[in-house]
């Protein structure tokens, strides 16, 4: 059979038992969502295998369309191609992503909230409603509050009473609160001074146990 697209019955279809995607319960929620919503709208890749195909990419999504009954999918076969040639696809397709724009993502995710609940966004997109909220009040925080620096008192008897303002992209904000929960788990911190400290040494990469 020539390489290029089909539509397979699948139960011709195997998943791949060397397939390295982690599985995760809240993904695919969302994934089983985005099929009711949408359908299929992406294709699998497959490899001939005997009298079956295995399932090069979109393993989870097989999981989806089973659960939901489907009788046949979309898949492009790349034809009787070696164990090794399938994992370098599944690698090269799975992992050659472009990073987001997050203050461009915020902005679609702000005008697409005035018609769309966030509630009803989190559904099927990667993101719960919290980290929506966030990427959405990132651009509408006023940043102006924090443009009067407090003059620097070295004399001052509360050696923590200095304030370090930064602006910083979503992404870099959600691994900060992402450090304060941890922090707060793991030690009971939740000072701000106390939790810098130790984004600091860990941007440093200075192990914790060697400092006084």
């Amino acid at each position: 059979m020539k390489k290029g697209f089909i539509d397979i019955e699948l139960s011709k279809l195997i998943k791949a038992e060397w397939n390295y995607k982690k599985e995760n319960e809240e993904l695919s929620k969302k994934l089983l969502a985005n099929f009711k919503e949408y359908g299929q709208v992406e294709n699998i890749q497959v490899r001939k295998l005997g009298d079956k195909y295995e399932v090069v990419n979109g393993n989870h999504r097989l999981d989806v369309m089973i659960e939901l009954g489907m009788k046949k999918c979309h898949a492009y076969n790349h034809g009787e191609i070696t164990l090794q040639q399938a994992q370098l696809i599944a690698i090269a397709t799975n992992e050659t992503k472009f990073d987001s724009d997050a203050l461009v993502l915020g902005e679609l995710l702000e005008k697409m909230s005035d018609d769309i609940d966030i509630e009803e966004m989190a559904k099927t997109l990667p993101f719960d409603e919290k980290e929506i909220e966030s990427m959405i009040d990132v651009l509408t925080f006023d940043w102006e509050q924090f443009e009067e620096d407090k003059p620097l008192d070295l004399e001052e008897e509360d050696k923590f009473d200095n304030i370090i303002k930064l602006k910083v992209p979503i992404d870099t904000y959600k691994r900060w609160l992402e450090l304060k929960q941890r922090m707060l788990e793991l030690n009971g911190y939740d000072n701000e001074s106390k939790v810098f400290e130790f984004a600091v040494i860990e941007a440093l990469n200075i192990p914790i146990e060697s400092l006084d």
